[in-house]
């Protein structure tokens, strides 16, 4: 068996192409189902996030499985094979097992160590158990990735104070919030930023969140998820008198928030800009009653911890390295399983055969006779499997499973078909 990754992310590829592969609940179960179709893949995960769509698949054919995942993939969008090329990373064996370990502890994330990722990884767990589609090989790679990043985040630095983007802002709003008399918060945006803080503006407590957007069936699908309320980016001058924070997550070319379309205020108000080009007019900083923030703010807070972080990335590779080594010897060591199984069931099979011929040629039907001619039996025949079971095992963990096992089959279980008599 084979184990494969195939995936884009945020180092790869655009948000704009990002998105055309963002798959959630049931669209993401049907994915799994139409992908474990095919007759080359045994098992399979898919790893969807807003920076990340990640297939992790255990294959009889490599080649055959990554060409019905790209056909797949191509039939989803409009990308071309060129594009596609373009954007998607392959990982294969060991290296995807790696890649994914990697990937829960932080280490592969947009913001260096922090916390989402780990239970995204888990939902995607989750995800193939319920749809069936993750076997015993993939269900062990997700919870060795699992306890990698839980061991990753208590043993090391690599989430110290691990801030984002969004998390900086909802920081700010949260002590906005708090000397104000409403807690009315918009956010302008419905694309990957946008949906990361409305998840944060939505654990704040006791707050009216509405999302908008200039298509509003996205601002409502966000909305949908976040407990929000959606409007159309028409809505944004009435939003400006209705909120108390309004962050703009949203790229325009032009300014979208201007001094005129800002009603003169008694009360204060946060706008925060994260959009890149900018979607706030500058000159707002200057408006009495306007508290603002811009990206560069932001970026500075998010940047001050980060060395603390860095520092902790060696330990994390090294317990990637550990636990990536102990699952390479366990995929290993099933290779071997079936060899071993067979070998069992031979000398179990001729210790019977053994002890049904002595207790005939015996003079007594003692039961207590028997009994320990039966245990004489079996001890027997576990001290002769045991040394080739611990040795096939331990060359198996090394890498030569393969060798090993063949040698053990033209020993011992060439002329055997498990009916022996």
């Amino acid at each position: 068996m084979i184990m494969l990754c195939l995936g884009l992310n945020h180092r790869t590829t655009p948000l704009a192409y990002r998105e055309a592969f963002a798959l959630q609940g049931r669209d993401a179960r049907d994915a799994l189902a139409q992908i474990i179709a095919c007759p080359a893949i045994d098992e399979a995960a898919l790893l969807s996030t807003c920076n990340r769509m990640e297939w992790y698949l255990a294959v009889s054919d490599a080649a055959r499985a990554e060409s019905f995942l790209r056909a797949w993939l191509l039939d989803q969008t409009s990308f071309s094979p060129a594009q596609l090329d373009a954007y998607l990373y392959r990982r294969e064996g060991q290296s995807a097992a790696e890649h994914l370990l990697r990937v829960a502890s932080g280490l592969d994330s947009m913001v260096l160590g922090e916390p989402q990722i780990l239970g995204q990884v888990r939902d995607a767990y989750e995800l193939g158990l319920e749809a069936r589609t993750i076997g015993p090989l993939l269900a062990e790679l997700f919870r060795t990735a699992i306890k990698t990043g839980k061991q990753a985040r208590t043993e090391t630095a690599i989430s110290s104070n691990a801030t984002s983007i969004g998390s900086v802002a909802m920081h700010w709003v949260k002590t906005h919030l708090a000397s104000s008399d409403h807690r009315r918060v918009a956010v302008v945006g419905a694309g990957e930023m946008g949906r990361l803080v409305a998840t944060h503006a939505a654990e704040i407590g006791g707050v009216s969140l509405r999302i908008l957007n200039r298509t509003l069936a996205r601002a409502q699908a966000l909305a949908d998820q976040v407990k929000a309320d959606a409007r159309p980016l028409s809505a944004l001058a009435e939003t400006l008198v209705w909120a108390d924070a309004v962050i703009v997550a949203a790229a325009a070319p032009d300014y979208i928030i201007t001094p005129d379309l800002l009603p003169q205020r008694t009360t204060r108000l946060l706008l925060v800009d994260l959009a890149v080009p900018r979607a706030i007019d500058p000159a707002l900083a200057a408006t009495p009653q306007v508290q603002f923030f811009v990206l560069d703010d932001i970026q500075e807070v998010v940047q001050r911890n980060l060395a603390e972080r860095e520092a902790a990335i060696p330990q994390v590779e090294a317990l990637i390295a550990d636990h990536v080594q102990k699952y390479i010897a366990w995929l290993n060591q099933r290779e071997v399983l079936p060899v071993l199984v067979d070998m069992r069931r031979k000398v179990n099979e001729l210790a019977r055969l053994e002890l049904e011929q002595a207790l005939h040629k015996l003079p007594t039907d003692d039961p207590a006779v028997t009994d320990q001619m039966a245990r004489l039996a079996h001890r027997l025949a576990n001290k002769f499997l045991h040394e080739p079971t611990i040795r096939l095992k331990a060359q198996a963990a090394q890498g030569n499973a393969e060798t090993y096992a063949r040698v053990l089959q033209d020993l011992f279980l060439s002329d055997w078909s498990g009916a022996d008599r």
